[in-house]
């Protein structure tokens, strides 16, 4: 049974997955160092399966033609390591690495949304905000593997604008990633450290939530609707743990595509939460050593 993990940049989630569906799962809280984070994954892949014949893996990050990584944002020491070839030393078996929402969108595309909507984004809501596109019904990572990376899209231009972990300032991560959704819900006086808070807050009409959660909805809705004008998707699929509050969030995102939208139709996109849920980027990943993306 294929094995897949998911290495986000607060868990790293691993699974056996049949017919689409995991059907077991493990999971640990994510290192912060990177040898420790290689070591964590191996001892769930293990935890699965004593002798893995093959690993499927989605990173918080990109990674090139040669499985060596760009860049982890929210997970310092990555830079440049081949994570393929040092899972391999550490399991015997093939690995293959992409992008999680890349990863995500692959499942989409054969399990959930992507089987009726032939294009469309998958953004992933969480320690990071990614994306993963498929274009008339093939996923694309692009040359160098960043198709799809809106999370740095910048949406605030100001000199104030809040640092993102990337380096630069005012990217759609900044606003709709964890973080950000944190910082501003207590700048509002809120309590709580998780967005579960958050979303408990809004629902019961508390302002601190209700604002956190507009100003992330707002920022998605202006990056997206920069995209729109780029690709006139037929849909935008939104998976991650954010996503479980997305009730909470449309309502801004939607009028910020408005805004920002050059024509009606490219703002009346359908936004919809993955079918698959929090499972999309493991599923994914088991499907990484039997499928060439691009092709």
């Amino acid at each position: 049974m294929p094995i897949g993990v998911d290495f986000g940049g607060t868990r790293i989630k691993a699974g056996r997955v049949e017919d689409g569906r995991v059907k077991s799962h493990a999971a640990v809280d994510t290192p912060r160092d990177p040898a420790a984070v290689l070591d964590a994954i191996a001892a769930l892949v293990r935890e699965l399966e004593a002798e893995p014949g093959s690993l499927g893996l989605c990173i918080p990050g990109e990674v090139n033609e040669r499985g060596e990584c760009w860049r982890l944002p929210n997970v310092p020491g990555f830079d440049g390591m081949n994570i393929a070839r040092e899972l391999m030393k550490r399991l015997g078996c093939p690995v293959a690495v992409e992008n999680d929402a890349t990863a995500a969108a692959l499942a989409e595309r054969m399990y959930g949304h992507g089987l009726r909507e032939r294009s469309f984004l998958l953004v992933t809501l969480g320690t990071g905000t990614g994306g993963g596109l498929c274009l008339d019904g093939t996923v694309r990572r692009g040359r160098h593997g960043f198709a799809g990376e809106i999370g740095h899209v910048l949406v605030d231009s100001a000199s104030s604008a809040w640092p993102c972990g990337c380096g630069a300032r005012g990217c759609m991560e900044s606003y709709a990633g964890t973080a950000g959704i944190l910082r501003k819900y207590h700048e509002r006086g809120g309590q709580g450290h998780d967005v579960e808070a958050v979303a408990r807050s809004a629902r019961q009409g508390d302002s601190a939530g209700v604002e956190a959660l507009a100003m992330a909805g707002r920022a998605l809705g202006l990056g997206l609707g920069s995209i729109q004008n780029t690709l006139d998707l037929d849909a935008v699929v939104f998976s991650g743990g954010v996503s479980a509050s997305f009730d909470l969030i449309r309502p801004a995102i939607e009028a910020a595509l408005k805004e920002r939208a050059f024509a009606p139709p490219l703002a009346q996109v359908k936004l919809l939460v993955s079918a698959l849920g929090n499972d999309a980027g493991i599923i994914g990943a088991t499907l990484l050593p039997q499928v060439a993306l691009n092709e």
